[in-house]
């Protein structure tokens, strides 16, 4: 009688719980807290960064580490070139999928990143018009003024405007784009939604000692080459405007190269401009946010 073959591994099960999201400030400590999260409860990272996406800018990003990557998978970060654009839509179908295949694996899926919108479009599962961009449209738009652009997404899209401000052309162009091509303001795209299950948690850093996170940052950064990593990618013939370069830290270098600024006024830059967008953050990371469970160290035991 011949035995019949002892059956193989079963397949791992599809993870089902709620999806983990580390958000807050800028410098508070998010990417260290990811990854203890995810070496305790056997997960992979999502960065939910709209900076970490490029290739060879590194520094200026604060991207994780060679060592922190090796340690637990990082996705969403390092896939595309610093002159290519990348619109919000297409940042959500990469992490959607990523956090997919992280459950088919039976992997614990956690999403970490001070993109404020990034993130909120992700945990409150937005439905983002599917527009190309229209470059002749742009260009058209590109012509007239800040004020003269904000007026007209006033007249169609009052919501979008009262969110945008007058001063985020590149956000106003994309509105009027979207209304031009769906005839549907983008504001009530925003207000589909899919419900998401997750928990997020954000490091509790005072604001004083936040400051100072940023500046010692900031300090360590130039120490470790981040003028150099701007030289370099400029004799590869990386334009001083493309999409990548348009970050905190990098627009200072690129003034200090140009001779606009000294080192020491371009390291100052930086930290002004980090902080002020820390307190900005706070509009989508708000301490009332009965959804965020702010806490001065991981709290291991709610994410079990």
């Amino acid at each position: 009688m011949t035995s019949s073959p002892s059956p193989g591994p079963s397949p791992p099960q599809p993870d089902q719980r709620p999806l983990i999201a580390v958000v807050g400030l800028t410098a508070s400590g998010k990417s260290d807290w990811a990854l203890r999260i995810a070496q305790h409860l056997d997960g992979e990272i999502v960065s939910i960064d709209s900076r970490q996406i490029y290739r060879r800018l590194d520094i200026g990003t604060a991207k994780p580490t060679a060592a922190m990557r090796e340690t637990v998978p990082h996705w969403c970060v390092d896939f595309l070139e610093p002159t290519e654009r990348y619109s919000l839509g297409a940042y959500l179908r990469a992490a959607r999928t990523a956090i997919d295949d992280i459950r088919a694996r039976g992997k614990r899926p956690i999403a970490v990143g001070g993109s404020g919108q990034h993130m909120r479009a992700l945990l409150e599962g937005w439905q983002v018009p599917p527009v190309e961009a229209d470059e002749g449209f742009r260009e058209l738009l590109a012509k007239e003024s800040a004020r003269s652009l904000f007026e007209r997404l006033n007249e169609v899209d009052p919501e979008a405007a009262r969110q945008i401000g007058p001063t985020n052309t590149r956000r106003i162009i994309r509105a009027l784009e979207v209304h031009h091509v769906t005839g549907t303001p983008i504001s009530m795209w925003q207000r589909l939604r899919e419900s998401v299950d997750y928990r997020a948690v954000a490091p509790d850093v005072p604001l004083d000692a936040l400051d100072d996170r940023i500046a010692q940052r900031t300090s360590e950064m130039f120490e470790a080459g981040l003028v150099d990593e701007v030289r370099d990618l400029l004799a590869d013939g990386t334009p001083a405007d493309a999409p990548g370069f348009d970050a905190i830290g990098y627009r200072e270098v690129l003034a200090h190269l140009s001779g606009e600024l000294t080192l020491d006024e371009a390291i100052s830059g930086v930290v002004q401009a980090t902080r002020r967008f820390a307190r900005r953050q706070r509009t989508w990371f708000r301490r009332d946010d009965p959804s965020i469970c702010w806490s001065a160290d991981v709290p291991l035991a709610m994410l079990g």
